[in-house]
């Protein structure tokens, strides 16, 4: 019998401990996985769609976004997954889950909430996770997933958990305060958009730095620079795109860069031929953790493309790699210039 995977979400851990304690109390096939935030669920989700049953999710976190507000997401991302709605304060947002959520979840509980109630709906929402229909979309959206992120579909980019995976790997680089300076989002360099952008910090030799997310969460992807790209799902191809998705989109933003920097020199007086003027630039391709990438091909493609996951894109790799980069003397003049004009 296969398992069942309840999540809690609360800001308080008494109170995920209480409830795990009391579900596993009940039921012998259930694995419960604890979240303390709205971040923490939404990062989770993004990377493990399909995984859960049952979400059982607080609406009061303190500060920022609640549980109420993260809704469309968890249901663009995750549409078949039940979600009971969980607080102490039903008075205060007891209009709210009426009139916003109330299409969203599959039942609301009010803190303290007994243990037959409980039990009760957390049997009833595990019963229509099971039918038929839930099962059906739970498919279809595993497929969906993928396609929408393939797609050159810009509304559907901008208002998917493919813009989430953005959002999540341009906070982690606004991290790297000790090794990256000024990232952007979304910047367009000679009508190249690029997703995140960024340039080393002193005393790191300078250098542009290109971050392109890929978002194909649960997915095997093979193919080089030269072939079509495959995505298959459970052993299965879904999609068979070609290579711009992958490779020559990561490619074109370099060379565009590269113009747009020879541009500006040229324009201050600078011989563009003398590579110690021009930094460095260095693309990182940045997938979601759950997408298989040891079957691409990567013999042909840019040398100064990595391909990556969003796991292993740290301070460290960024220090590493620039530091092993083609040694450049990038005059103060010169940074100054491509700092305030490369994505103008």
């Amino acid at each position: 019998m296969e398992k069942k995977i309840i999540a809690l979400t609360d800001d308080d851990s008494n109170i995920r401990n209480a409830l795990e304690r009391t579900i596993l109390k009940h039921f012998d096939n259930v694995e419960i996985k604890q979240f303390s935030s709205t971040l923490e669920i939404k990062k989770f989700l993004l990377n493990n769609p399909n995984t859960l049953n049952l979400l059982i999710l607080d609406i009061h976190f303190g500060v920022g976004e609640t549980g109420i507000d993260i809704l469309p997401f968890i249901k663009q991302t995750a549409p078949s997954l039940q979600i009971i709605l969980l607080s102490a304060m039903e008075k205060t947002y007891g209009e709210s889950v009426t009139e916003v959520a109330g299409d969203m979840i599959f039942d609301f509980m009010s803190k303290p909430v007994t243990e037959t109630e409980l039990i009760i709906k957390i049997k009833k929402a595990l019963k229509t996770q099971e039918s038929s229909l839930n099962k059906t979309v739970r498919d279809l959206q595993s497929k969906n997933t993928i396609l929408s992120s393939i797609l050159d579909n810009r509304q559907q980019v901008q208002n998917g958990a493919g813009r989430a995976f953005e959002e999540e790997i341009f906070n982690k680089i606004s991290q790297f305060t000790k090794v990256i300076s000024e990232p952007k989002k979304n910047a367009v360099v000679l009508g190249q958009e690029i997703d995140i952008i960024a340039f080393t910090k002193p005393p790191l030799p300078f250098a542009v730095l290109i971050f392109e997310t890929k978002y194909f969460p649960n997915a095997k992807l093979i193919g080089g620079a030269n072939e079509d790209t495959k995505i298959i799902i459970d052993g299965k191809e879904m999609l068979s795109e070609k290579r711009r998705n992958l490779f020559e989109q990561t490619d074109n933003q370099f060379k565009q860069v590269s113009k747009k920097i020879e541009k500006i020199l040229k324009e201050n007086n600078f011989n563009i031929r003398d590579e110690f003027y021009r930094p460095f630039i260095q693309t990182f391709a940045v997938f979601t953790d759950s997408t298989d990438i040891t079957g691409l091909n990567l013999k042909n493609s840019n040398r100064y493309t990595k391909f990556l996951k969003a796991k292993d894109l740290t301070s460290d790799l960024i220090i590493k790699t620039v530091f092993s980069s083609p040694k450049r003397n990038v005059t103060e003049q010169v940074k100054k210039l491509i700092l305030e004009n490369l994505t103008k």
